[in-house]
């Protein structure tokens, strides 16, 4: 049999590619793994409801592969109600919350248990227990109950627990005692070739909370949806993934985490509308992932060429918007210098050891945030020259200005080999050159527009011709009145 792969994200389990599923059985028995047109993947228990696998982590602790999916048409799956989300089978994986750092065992009818010490858990799972962790994703937490801690090894039995969930029906007791069967559909032997009707009779409005998605964003989805006949079901999917169903409603809203490590350059989302007549409403969009900008965390050199056992310095800046977990600086390949304190400006200054006459080497800043994204800066060079370029600094008057006040800057520069020209820039525009070794002072403005933040920089040139950069300490604020 062809072999089947698994996508999860946040919701129903999607396998590929669907033409080599089984062909529709006759009759669909307590038990059996079914499937409509679309990519979920259900467990039809003896209650006469399904319940959808949200993880391929979660179907493959019941299941080794696909080879007994059952495939339904969406007329024969709508008549089947939903019955929730199916849970781990018990004893067989550690399980983990993403946003909590406990680690469970899995007991019966999705009975979280934590295992309050590590020999603990080794003695349930052996020495390597760290790797049978899965996370579950937030979004599914509510499909667990929390039960007594594990103190002891002998509290919890994995083998024990694994055997009495013979399967599902077992496990989450969805007979629920009843002695009568439950209504079992009968399926034609062949898949039907009669499609779900597109409706235009009805209203649709699909909206998104987001219109450019970033990796650990939380993305809500909502659908409205009328019709003349009713509304029977509203699915909503993120990446062809369903996140929510909502039955006999006119409105379903539902959430989703963005992946925070992934080469996508936009996700699809989709809504599906079926009536109560049967026909169906659908729409989708494609929601573009921002592109991360190197602005926001913002590098400079004290002079991008030095001697060697010169010492060199670089200064990031990280934009207010990030919540920074830690900066790292990097000078050819190498960490040289890790900010782990929050603060929104990294330091660096020491000799370059290792370091040959002409050589260049990349230099870049990395901010990591407290969702696990990454912000990296542009990338600069460091040249190990014969000849050591300028040292400039460059002083605002002050750091705070009114909204149409004037500033000056001064930029001063050295040299062994002398100064012959000296910049004072705001962005790349040069504001005054001065040809000499004297410092250049600069009044700038009026400055109108408040709330801006103003970043000045100064360039000078010494008498062999090489040439030094800085950017100002501070970044002057511009306040209203």
């Amino acid at each position: 049999m062809k072999r089947f792969s698994s996508l999860i994200f946040g919701s129903a389990l999607l396998l590929s590619p669907f033409t080599s599923l089984p062909a529709s059985a006759a009759t669909l028995s307590p038990g059996d793994l079914i499937k409509g047109p679309g990519e979920a993947v259900y467990y039809y228990g003896t209650n006469g409801k399904r319940l959808v696998f949200p993880t391929s982590k979660t179907y493959f602790t019941w299941y080794s592969d696909f080879s007994q999916v059952k495939t339904v048409t969406a007329g024969e799956l709508a008549e089947i109600p939903l019955g929730g989300n199916a849970t781990y089978r018990p004893g067989v994986k550690l399980v983990k919350i993403t946003t909590d750092p406990k680690v469970y065992a899995v007991a019966s009818n999705g009975t979280l248990r934590w295992i309050e010490t590590e020999q603990v858990v080794k003695d349930l799972y052996g020495a390597d227990w760290n790797t049978k962790i899965d996370d579950i994703p937030d979004a599914f937490f509510i499909n667990y109950t929390i039960g007594s801690s594990v103190k002891n090894a002998s509290d919890f039995q994995p083998s024990a627990q694994t055997a009495a969930a013979l399967d599902i029906n077992t496990d989450r007791a969805l007979g629920n005692g009843a002695t009568t069967n439950p209504i079992i559909p009968t399926l034609p032997t062949t898949p039907s070739s009669t499609p779900s009707v597109p409706d235009t009779n009805g209203s649709l409005t699909f909206t998104q909370s987001k219109t450019t998605l970033q990796s650990g964003d939380i993305l809500s989805l909502t659908t409205q949806a009328s019709h003349p006949s009713g509304i029977k079901r509203i699915e909503l999917y993120f990446d062809d993934t369903l996140i929510k169903s909502c039955d006999v409603s006119f409105s379903c809203n539902g959430e989703t985490q963005i992946p925070l490590s992934g080469t996508k350059s936009a996700y699809t989302v989709k809504t599906i509308v079926t009536t109560l007549s049967q026909t169906v409403l659908t729409e989708s969009k494609t929601l573009p992932v921002a592109i991360d900008d190197s602005s926001k965390v913002r590098i400079s050199l004290g002079q991008s060429t030095i001697t060697p056992n010169q010492a060199a310095s670089i200064v990031a800046d990280i934009d207010s918007s990030i919540a920074i977990l830690r900066v790292d600086l990097s000078v050819n390949g190498i960490i040289v210098k890790g900010c782990a304190d929050g603060a929104r400006q990294c330091r660096w200054s020491d000799v370059v050891s290792g370091a040959n006459v002409g050589q260049s080497m990349p230099v870049f800043a990395r901010v990591t945030d407290t969702l696990g994204r990454t912000y990296t800066s542009k990338t600069l060079t460091l040249t190990i020259g014969t000849n050591d370029s300028p040292s400039v600094v460059v002083t605002p008057v002050k750091t705070s200005i009114f909204a149409g006040e004037s500033l000056e800057v001064t930029v001063s520069a050295s040299d062994n080999d002398g100064i012959s020209q000296i910049d004072v820039m705001n962005g790349n525009v040069v504001l005054k050159s001065c040809m000499s070794a004297q410092p250049c002072t600069v009044s700038t403005g009026p400055w109108m527009n408040a709330e801006t933040f103003l970043l000045f920089s100064g360039a000078a040139k010494d008498t062999k011709g090489m040439t030094g950069t800085a950017d100002a300490t501070d970044v002057v604020h511009v306040v209203a009145h």
